[in-house]
């Protein structure tokens, strides 16, 4: 029986000296867990519903790519459900043969280097840790370089419980790119394709307006540009007016008619009146311009809170041309 008992005894000693190893083992510096990543994790936020996806095996996000002239351009997507779906929408931004077919239609173009593998990528307190294979970091460009830290982390923002993104590149966190973009720390979403508008001020207001591909151009597209102004605030009235006075670049357009003014913007119950002068009534005349203006004009009406629905009038009576509906978002593909 003592055999026994110092039997036991023995094994129990040697059991919590194998437990007390593994755990001295687990112990890891600050600087260890800050840049270890764990491969193919994803934690919080990948579980959330399915909102206005056709099915319960779908899900529809933004994805954002960019076109030849350097800008950002959100899409639409269904993304196919499956366990991690941010990153399963992540490698949808991968330069591939597939991804080029796919982008073919829209005129668009990855974000991420071909060869780019996703290594792994954690999500906890709205903090994405994406840790990315050495090619992403050899971008043609300081704009491409750009757009793929902000497109990427546009995309990830999408998702409810990420806020910011921890770039890594093979496991590390490192402090610039090749051309110069921080990647020291988290990357927060920023405005998206910001530009300084005419007469704008660096203290003054920022309003997003949606400008719209060249009508003669093969791809239609909106596009979101953040302009700077030179108002105090931001309002309808102030991004409607930035529309009027067109992009800033002949790579987008706006084909209002010429000499078209703005007689005010009202809104009542959810609904805004936005009211031109007679010129405008000649965009019926333009049957390739039409829609894409009407959805720029609607769409940015549309971000301020509270806009449900949006009317334009031509002095003060509803326009006649023809009828545009305007989901979501602007480009679904």
């Amino acid at each position: 029986m003592l055999i026994r008992k110092s039997v036991s005894f023995i094994a129990i000693i040697v059991v919590l000296m194998l437990l007390f190893a593994v755990g001295c083992n687990s112990i890891k510096t600050k600087e260890e867990f800050e840049e270890e990543l764990p491969q193919d994790v994803e934690l919080e936020g990948d579980t959330e519903d399915i909102e206005g996806a056709e099915d319960e095996n779908v899900r529809e996000t933004v994805v954002y790519y960019q076109n030849d002239a350097g800008y950002l351009v959100p899409v639409m997507r269904k993304i196919p459900w499956e366990e991690g779906i941010a990153k399963a929408t992540l490698r949808m931004t991968i330069d591939s043969p597939e991804i080029q077919q796919d982008l073919m239609a829209m005129g668009l173009k990855a974000l991420l280097p071909a060869g780019t593998q996703i290594r792994g990528m954690s999500i906890k307190d709205g903090l994405a840790k994406l840790d990315l294979s050495k090619e992403a970091m050899e971008c043609e460009n300081a704009v491409a370089e750009h757009n793929m830290i902000q497109g990427v982390t546009l995309t990830l923002a999408e998702f409810e419980t990420i806020d910011r993104v921890q770039f890594m590149f093979e496991g590390k966190i490192v402090d610039r790119l090749k051309y110069g973009t921080d990647v020291s720390k988290p990357i927060e979403p920023q405005d998206v394709n910001l530009e300084m508008g005419s007469n704008a001020s660096s203290d003054g207001a920022k309003v997003t307006v949606f400008f719209h591909s060249n009508p003669d151009a093969v791809y239609d597209y909106i596009v979101p540009v953040t302009r700077m102004i030179s108002a105090d605030s931001a309002s309808i009235e102030a991004a409607i007016q930035e529309i009027l006075n067109g992009p800033s670049d002949d790579s987008l357009s706006m084909d209002i008619p010429a000499g078209t003014q703005l007689l005010g913007v009202e809104t009542n119950d959810g609904v805004v009146f936005i009211n031109f002068s007679k010129e405008f009534g000649h965009l019926a005349q333009l049957p390739q311009s039409e829609p894409l203006v009407l959805r720029s004009i609607i769409m940015t009406a549309k971000q301020f809170p509270g806009v449900e629905e949006v009317k334009i009038m031509v002095e003060g009576k509803e326009y006649e041309g023809g009828e545009v509906t305007v989901s979501a978002f602007a480009n679904e593909y």
